[in-house]
């Protein structure tokens, strides 16, 4: 299993942690990370998503495309609804197989929520934790009829550096504005708020975006283990 390069410079090996982290994601997350690295790559919300079998087939990856004028047959671009979870659940059959394992680098939104419910997903996994949407995935409170239905099974938010990663790089670029700043600072993210901030308004993210995931993830290791060994908990 490869090594990611990468870690205070270009070219350094990343930290120890950095490296074994990476080394134990199984394909599914690692296709996840490329996508919301693409995303990222492109200008949109960097949040990659694919569908797997059990077993960690792949049977579809697509990352967000709100900011893309066009998208690949099936998928969905340039507007609010070209999340990259939409974009995997619009690819999959209609009464396809329901055992499949969706996962994604964000703890999803209430819209792909949603669209999970109604989808052939069995298991959500997602990587980062979203304090703005998150307690919006209960939906048997709508009614008795979804009260008796399985939920889907969650797994997530990964509570170690690269949990913390998958929700920094969601925040960098365009989308953070000062108002949605304020309502992440609000709820309890100023430390990431603040780390997302400096590489948006920095030359970093020009740095990172030249890297591959791995790479970016031991680069930025040491700032978010700071994070993690903070009073600041996702």
């Amino acid at each position: 299993m490869e090594a990611p390069p990468g870690e205070g410079r270009p070219g350094e090996g990343p930290p120890e942690g950095a490296a074994y982290q990476w080394a134990t994601l199984d394909e599914p997350w690692r296709e996840a990370f490329r996508q919301a690295w693409q995303a990222l790559r492109t200008g949109n919300v960097p949040v990659g998503a694919c569908a797997a079998t059990a077993d960690g087939e792949i049977v579809h990856a697509a990352r967000n495309r709100v900011t893309d004028p066009a998208a690949p047959p099936g998928e969905v671009a340039g507007s609010a609804l070209a999340h990259a979870e939409i974009n995997v659940l619009a690819r999959l059959p209609f009464r396809h197989r329901r055992d499949l394992v969706l996962t994604t680098t964000l703890e999803p939104c209430l819209q792909c929520a949603a669209a999970i419910r109604l989808g052939p997903i069995a298991t959500v996994r997602f990587a980062g934790a979203d304090r703005y949407w998150d307690g919006c995935h209960e939906f048997g409170k709508l009614s008795a009829r979804e009260a008796r239905r399985t939920q889907p099974a969650r797994i997530g938010p990964r509570a170690d550096e690269l949990g913390l990663f998958a929700t920094l790089i969601s925040r960098i670029g365009p989308a953070l504005t000062p108002r949605y700043q304020q309502a992440l600072r609000t709820l309890g993210e100023a430390a990431l708020t603040d780390l997302a901030r400096q590489l948006t308004g920095g030359s970093e993210v020009r740095l990172l975006t030249a890297m591959e995931p791995a790479a970016a993830f031991g680069y930025l290791w040491p700032r978010l283990n700071d994070v993690v060994n903070s009073a600041e908990t996702l």
